[in-house]
């Protein structure tokens, strides 16, 4: 058999020539799609037949990490809590591959997250089944997801829209037969679709009628409140593989690609080229079941500002969280593309770096204001969990966890411990020409009442 590949500029100049884009089931995508695996996903898809997609790098059965360390009538006492922590469980055998954790932790990439094995192993030595675990900057919501498929119920709160959407996502669920189903019947009809109105920084990673496609589903999406399926295609955006709809550029931050007479420009990696949309978001779903999850779930996920009451009184059993440190991280600028898809433009993601907590001058009043809805909505004696990174500057190093150990002390809090965990060398920061180590720092407080 002979596979022909077409090149992007024959790929292009024939979508050029077909126009503008009414997709339906009998649309031919042979004489479309470039890459022979998404013919084939999307004949499969069309026949009902969509057979199952696998990456050898993830482990298929999680089940033999999903072991309790406390009995139902165990106290979980601060020595227990520091005792387990200190261990760095998180760091040993399967728990320290990078791919680890139930797929569904993969629908869509964030610059600065937990790690599901670290979230895994926190939640494991600080609770039992059915406790309530709060997550007060839940980001893409590793902690919550991992606390739910571990059987906790879990809470989680973030400002940044598009963290709540992917963390929503995860459990907006219904049987995949749902999501195949939708997608196949799908219906997209791009005539209507005008991209005089995108901007440039959108239009340069896209090809015309591959960017009209995102558009036309995202707003199919959104008025069906169609969250799992739009956090999918949050997570083939943009990319360095043929699954992603972009050009060749970073999953988690997108670098803009290189224009003609560029050193090192590349017509296959820098020009945008048609990429159909439906047979990628239709493998995308389908590895986001591999590891399977109970359809049903008790856990919360919600759009707000942690300074603000937002939770009743001692209703919660445990806080676990990773908040940003000073202004280390830029939650917006790293996730500009797809805030922008989702129709927030450059004045609107600007706003909300204003309103998010990660600058510097101001961090700890806000990180007081956090800290007093904790104090209120925490059981009494129970812990709160934070995994905090230093501030590396050219004069000196702040410890961000010492820093919110002596605050929250003022305010209710008793600090139990800081557990140090120095993370891999290839991630550590160069400055002043010193290869500095570079750490987790798990602070332990007690909430007193």
């Amino acid at each position: 058999m002979v596979i022909i590949i077409l090149s992007n500029s024959k790929v292009n100049n024939l979508i050029d020539q077909l126009g503008n884009l009414e997709i339906n089931n009998s649309m031919d995508y042979s004489l479309l799609e470039k890459y022979p695996v998404y013919k084939e996903i999307f004949n499969q898809l069309k026949s009902g037949e969509l057979t199952e997609i696998y990456d050898y790098k993830k482990i298929k059965d999680y089940s033999r990490f999903y072991f309790e360390i406390y009995k139902d009538t165990d106290e979980i006492t601060s020595f227990k809590l520091i005792s387990n922590i200190s261990k760095l469980n998180w760091k040993n055998g399967d728990y320290n591959k990078q791919h680890w954790g139930n797929w569904l932790h993969s629908v869509s990439p964030y610059v600065g997250r937990m790690t599901p094995s670290l979230a895994h192993w926190l939640i494991k030595s600080a609770t039992k089944k059915k406790d309530v675990v709060l997550d007060p900057f839940c980001g893409i919501g590793t902690v919550c997801l991992e606390a739910d498929l571990m059987g906790r119920g879990a809470i989680g709160i973030d400002l940044n829209p598009y963290a709540h959407l992917i963390a929503k996502a995860k459990f907006d669920r219904r049987p995949i037969e749902y999501y195949l189903n939708f997608l196949k019947n799908l219906r997209i009809d791009t005539s209507k679709i005008d991209l005089i109105n995108i901007s440039p920084f959108v239009r340069q990673y896209f090809h015309d009628e591959t960017l009209k496609e995102i558009i036309c589903i995202r707003d199919i999406f959104i008025k069906e409140q169609n969250y799992f399926l739009l956090a999918c295609l949050m997570g083939i955006l943009h990319g360095n593989r043929p699954g992603y709809l972009s050009v060749w550029t970073g999953c988690i931050i997108p670098m803009p690609p290189r224009k003609k007479g560029d050193l090192n420009f590349d017509e296959n990696k820098d020009i945008p080229e048609y990429r159909p949309v439906i047979p990628r978001l239709a493998a995308k779903v389908k590895r986001m079941y591999i590891n399977g999850f109970d359809i049903n779930t008790k856990s919360t996920i919600i759009l707000g500002d942690s300074r603000d009451p937002l939770l009743k009184d001692n209703s919660v059993d445990v806080i676990i969280s990773s908040p940003p440190y000073y202004n280390t991280l830029d939650y917006v600028s790293s996730n500009r593309l797809r805030l922008a898809i989702l129709g927030y433009d450059f004045d609107e993601r600007e706003s909300l770096k204003k309103e998010l907590i990660q600058q510097k001058n101001s961090y700890l009043d806000e990180m007081k204001k956090v800290g007093l809805q904790l104090h209120k909505v925490l059981k009494p004696d129970k812990y709160v969990i934070f995994v905090l990174g230093d501030v590396h500057t050219t004069v000196n190093t702040i410890n961000t966890a010492e820093d919110i150990a002596q605050l929250y002390s003022r305010i209710g809090f008793k600090k139990i411990d800081i557990i140090d965990d120095i993370l891999p060398r290839n991630k550590c920061a160069h400055q002043n020409g010193n290869h500095k180590l570079k750490y987790d720092r798990i602070l332990i407080l007690q909430v007193i009442k």
